[in-house]
């Protein structure tokens, strides 16, 4: 759905001026759901359970009916409307049906940041550290769209939606830091898990210092896990090696320093 908005400024350069209230209209009605369906995943967000928590019947009913409402009202090229100057830049306006969508679309974002809020309060350790990430997240999309999409079309006039996608950019990168740790103290050289992503290895130092800053205890006692399941399985190849093949210390002392090197460092 971010896709299909951001196209619609991309497009802007390349059609027409006489299309753009085409563009502008019918370009908004993806991003409408945005907001509530980023209520449902703040929602559904919780580390440890994976219960997911459906919104009452009403609110579930009510947020349809005004999606629905707004996305005929675009498809109706009613809520903008962009006049074209050749000497000037974009005269844009907008129906009080763009108003309510605005406010609509704030207090939904308001309230999944209630819910980050909660996560932040009542969980701990990595849950609480990825619901800090998640809100960091959500700030620079809100700027973004409160200067390029209300601020400057409302006060001055100036239509420049596309910049937004800077705010947007910013922010999916900070909420892919939180997806791509969530299992970041797997020993995944020695499991069965997939080996770390480049993205993964390069994010980790940024999620594993908030994490440090954010909950203390909770990080030293992962560090500490951690370290006794390496411990372990050390200890476990080395009774193997000496069991199974009677190797002298110095000889097993050789091959789990190189079996175990890479870690090590």
């Amino acid at each position: 759905m971010l896709g299909a908005w951001f196209q619609s400024f991309i497009l802007r350069e390349i059609v027409p001026s006489w299309s753009y209230n085409w563009l502008i209209n019918w370009g908004l009605i993806p991003s409408i759901p945005i907001p509530y369906y980023l209520f449902k995943i703040t929602s559904s967000y919780d580390q440890h359970e994976q219960k997911v928590k459906k919104p009452r019947r009403t609110f579930y009913f009510l947020n349809f009916l005004l999606i629905c409402f707004f996305s005929l009202h675009a498809f109706s090229l009613q809520t903008l409307h962009v006049s074209f100057n050749y000497n000037e830049n974009f005269a844009f306006e907008s129906s009080y049906v763009y108003k309510f969508l605005l406010i609509y679309s704030l207090c939904m974002v308001i309230l999944s940041l209630v819910n980050l809020v909660f996560n932040v309060i009542r969980k701990k350790g990595r849950a609480k550290t990825n619901a800090v990430l998640l809100f960091l997240g959500l700030i620079p999309p809100i700027i973004s769209v409160l200067v390029f999409i209300y601020i400057r079309p409302t006060i001055y006039g100036v239509f420049s939606g596309g910049y937004t996608a800077i705010g947007f950019l910013i922010g999916t990168f900070i909420w892919s830091i939180t997806i791509m740790n969530c299992d970041a103290f797997q020993l995944r050289q020695f499991s069965v898990y997939p080996k770390e992503r480049i993205l993964t290895k390069i994010t980790k130092p940024a999620f594993n210092f908030l994490y440090s800053i954010v909950d203390k205890k909770a990080w030293m006692s992962e560090v500490f896990s951690k370290n006794i399941q390496f411990m372990k399985l050390v200890l476990i190849k080395d009774t193997e090696l000496k069991e199974d093949y009677d190797y002298s210390f110095m000889k097993r002392s050789s091959i789990l320093a190189r079996m175990f090197g890479n870690y090590i460092k």
